[in-house]
């Protein structure tokens, strides 16, 4: 893994782990180079889009979550949305 690529899986039941992923999120930005206040705005955009996607009714209990960069934007993978911040 460096900070160009990488790829990492999360699944979620619950708002208990919001955070714990917001802070995932937040360490792969700063990793792939990002300023601090871009990350953390970043994160709680993912915190916030994940608490209203586990709002939702859906087939299975867990959210599976990918935290991912392939050599250009940190993109966050969530039942079918793609959030990305560009480096």
């Amino acid at each position: 893994m460096n900070s160009t690529t990488f790829e990492m899986t999360v699944s979620i039941e619950d708002e208990r782990f919001v955070g714990t992923v917001g802070a995932l999120v937040l360490q792969a930005a700063a990793y792939a180079g990002c300023e601090s206040g871009e990350a953390t705005r970043f994160a709680k955009a993912v915190q916030e889009a994940i608490t209203a996607t586990l709002e939702e009714p859906r087939e299975h209990p867990f959210l599976p979550v990918i935290v991912r960069r392939r050599s250009g934007p940190v993109e966050v993978l969530m039942n079918g949305r793609i959030l990305s911040l560009d480096v």
